[in-house]
């Protein structure tokens, strides 16, 4: 399970790195949207985090 999670949270990183970069390349980008971005890609990473630890905890 957490494999499944691990990929699907690594697949919309990826995604909202796209998004981020299409922001960023605008004329006039939206700081409220980068910034959005930016705490979504956050989470997403804490998440990752979080089942890296459950998984070497279980591991042990």
């Amino acid at each position: 399970m957490s494999i499944v999670m691990k990929r699907r949270l690594r697949g919309f990183h990826a995604l909202l790195d796209m998004a981020l970069r299409d922001e960023r390349s605008r004329p006039r980008p939206s700081d409220f949207l980068v910034a959005d971005i930016k705490k979504k890609k956050l989470s997403i990473k804490d998440q990752l985090v979080s089942l890296d630890r459950r998984t070497h905890a279980t591991a042990r």
